[in-house]
């Protein structure tokens, strides 16, 4: 075996400087009106025919400061924070819907659940979006907004396939970029006794930051990729279904219809539009015992995954799979806070009363998560999808949420159309 140089000893490696580029800091600034209200809709446009311009979504954020003209204190339940107010986002362009996720709320609040420490919420994440995480209070933790008070926020947009992919956004293409974001009722996205009309959001703008390339440092790029410009990345889409008080199995229809589904997350919402509960955050166990997702009536996986009282570490060891993170040491979360990952017809009207239950299933053939070269997620398409399980016992009337993470792939010929096509 030849024998090689150690790395402290190669000094032919060294950085090298980036293609000339200007970044630029850009707000832009919802067209349709500057004071919004809970249940209405802000659209913002980032203008196209850019030339070689990106949008660096992942150095960009949604801003706004919300008032609250009520005459008593209102809380954003620290689980969602300030992405409690946002009930749907929405990305268009030239006819195209590029993302559409309903519930957003709901989905940053499992995300935040499975992915944010104790620790990132009280500090960073209380500054940035509202977090908090509460122990055995008597009341719901987060963030209070006192009676003609206001307050701030800068929310990275978590979840959107911008913001995943690891590519820059091309702007350079003939259509603009229509982002809508849909307000929660004040109900649904705050604890208190505040109406829609009373939390308002002003100004609501989109922070952008811009990277221009060169005009020979373009060219360059686009002779290179022959004008096509791909981006593969992964989109949630949201599922709703009733589970009655007095149901002791269900099979949740989801429809989902994608060449890669990856995983599906879901949990059960007794308190979904409740002034007093976290609608967002508290997802009960109500005494499931078992469950699974099924295509054409294959099952994955083939042996349901069991849950108990006594048995959490199973769905959470599948849960965690869904992230291919089961040997991640770091992947920390904070779903158990008070004991209450398997938290069982409960109120959610307090940190001591609120379920945090999470399931999650893998659906990826090859742990290849995050690699834009390799997709391996289950077909779907044409097929009947559903979430199947069983409760031990009936328990509370609530919704089933789920969310499936699929696989999508934006292209952009410059040398055609020069608009999006969308394939998932």
């Amino acid at each position: 075996m030849a024998e090689v140089m150690s790395q402290t000893m190669d000094f032919t490696k060294m950085k090298r400087r980036a293609e000339s580029s200007t970044a630029e800091r850009v707000i832009l600034a919802s067209t349709n009106g500057n004071t919004f209200t809970c249940g209405q809709v802000a659209e913002i446009q980032v203008p196209g025919n850019q030339m070689a311009t990106f949008l660096d979504w992942q150095s960009s954020y949604l801003k706004f400061t919300v008032t609250n003209n009520d005459g008593a204190a209102i809380i954003l339940p620290g689980v969602g924070g300030a992405y409690n107010l946002i009930q749907k986002i929405e990305v268009l362009s030239a006819g195209q819907t590029l993302c559409s996720i309903d519930n957003y709320n709901k989905l940053v609040s499992m995300l935040s659940d499975m992915q944010l420490t104790a620790d990132y919420k009280n500090d960073v994440g209380t500054i940035l979006a509202g977090f908090a995480y509460g122990e055995q209070a008597a009341a719901i933790s987060g963030d209070s907004i006192a009676a003609a008070g206001s307050k701030t926020y800068c929310l990275p947009l978590h979840g959107l396939p911008m913001m995943s992919a690891s590519k820059y956004w091309p702007l350079f293409v003939r259509d603009t970029i229509r982002i809508r974001i849909t307000f929660a009722s004040a109900a649904n996205a705050t604890v208190g006794a505040a109406t829609n009309a009373e939390v308002s959001m002003s100004p609501v703008e989109l922070v952008c930051l811009n990277v221009k390339l060169n005009d020979m440092a373009f060219a360059a790029l686009e002779n290179a990729v022959d004008g096509k410009f791909n981006i593969v990345s992964n989109d949630y889409r949201n599922a709703t279904s009733s589970i009655a008080a007095a149901d002791t199995t269900f099979v949740a229809n989801v429809a989902y219809s994608y060449i890669s589904l990856d995983r599906v997350l879901f949990g059960f919402f007794p308190d979904e539009n409740t002034a007093l509960a976290d609608s967002n955050g508290g997802r009960d166990l109500r005494n499931l015992s078992e469950f699974s997702f099924s295509v054409n009536g294959k099952h994955y996986p083939a042996r349901k995954i069991q849950v108990s009282a006594t048995n959490g570490a199973e769905p959470l060891a599948e849960l965690i799979n869904a992230s291919n993170a089961l040997a991640d040491v770091h992947h920390a979360g904070s779903l158990n806070r008070n004991d209450l990952y398997l938290g069982n017809n409960i109120a959610n009207t307090a940190d001591a009363t609120t379920s945090h239950f999470l399931a999650g299933i893998n659906l990826e053939q090859v742990r290849e998560h995050g690699n834009e070269s390799l997709y391996s997620g289950i077909s779907t398409l044409g097929g009947v999808t559903q979430i199947e399980g069983s409760f031990s016992a009936a328990g509370q009337a609530c919704n089933l949420e789920a969310f499936g993470n699929f696989t999508v792939i934006y292209q952009v010929d410059t040398r055609g159309a020069n608009t999006w096509v969308y394939v998932a």
